[in-house]
C-alpha cells in the first residue's frame, strides 16, 4: 500500500533528510512548526528543516491516528521522540499535524503541540525554545 503524504513526510523527517522532505512540498508550499515558525516556498522550508536537523542526531515519529476527511487533506495524531546531537533524549511529545496537498505536492503542513511556551514567554525567540530538560524540538 503506498504511503500517504503525511506518512511520506514523517518518514523523510525521521531520516533527517531535508532534500527528501522538501521534494514532497509544492514549489510554493509552506511549513509551520508547533512554535509558530513559518517557512514559505521550498527554499525557506529547506532552511527551516536544515536548522532543525542541525541540533538532532535522530528522531522518531509514531503516527497513532490518521484521517483523510476530504480530497487533499490528511490529519494525524503522533508522538515525537528526539535524540539531540549531545545524545540527550527529548519526548515523548504529543503532536497533531495537518497536511494539505495539491497536484504539485504539499501545499501546507502545520504542526501543533501541547508543549508551547506560556503566553508570558512571548518575548523569547521560538528558534531556541528551552524547557526543563533543555532544547525542545519544534517539529
Amino acid at each position: 500500500m503506498p504511503e500517504t503524504p503525511l506518512q511520506a513526510v514523517l518518514h523523510a523527517l525521521e531520516t533527517l533528510d531535508a532534500d527528501a522532505a522538501v521534494a514532497l512540498f509544492a514549489p510554493d508550499g509552506s511549513l509551520e512548526t508547533v512554535f509558530g515558525q513559518r517557512a514559505d516556498g521550498r527554499d525557506q522550508v529547506r532552511t527551516l528543516l536544515g536548522a532543525f536537523f542541525a541540533g538532532l542526531r535522530a528522531t522518531h515519529y509514531e503516527l497513532t491516528s490518521e484521517w483523510h476527511p476530504e480530497e487533499g487533506l490528511w490529519v494525524g495524531e503522533l508522538t515525537a521522540n528526539y535524540e539531540l546531537a549531545d545524545r540527550s533524549r527529548r519526548g515523548p511529545y504529543r503532536r497533531a499535524v495537518v497536511v494539505r496537498c495539491a497536484s504539485a505536492g504539499i501545499q501546507e503542513m502545520s504542526l501543533y503541540g501541547a508543549h508551547e511556551l506560556p503566553l508570558s514567554e512571548s518575548g523569547h525567540a521560538y528558534a531556541e525554545v528551552r524547557g526543563a530538560d533543555g532544547w525542545m524540538p519544534t517539529l
